[in-house]
């Protein structure tokens, strides 16, 4: 499992940074051994869509896929 300090963009997160290290942590324990060892974290970042609509973007790739989550908490994403 790559540390949260060393996905592209977790510098710039701030006052989100803590929630997107729970989240790193229950999105791996979300998944069997198999699967995570695919897992590969590429970037994160914050993005206000309209206001009071925001989330952190995370983009990672699993089983060579690219694919990427809304993370609205640290148990919350889509």
């Amino acid at each position: 499992m790559l540390t949260p300090e060393k996905v592209q963009g977790f510098k710039n997160l701030g006052v989100n940074a803590e929630m997107f290290k729970a989240f790193l942590e229950n999105f791996y324990n979300s998944w069997g051994l198999e699967a995570r060892e695919t897992i590969q974290p590429i970037s994160v970042k914050f993005v206000k869509e309209r206001p009071g609509y925001s989330y952190l973007r995370f983009d990672y790739k699993m089983y060579g896929r690219n694919e990427w989550l809304h993370v609205t908490g640290p148990s919350t994403w889509y």
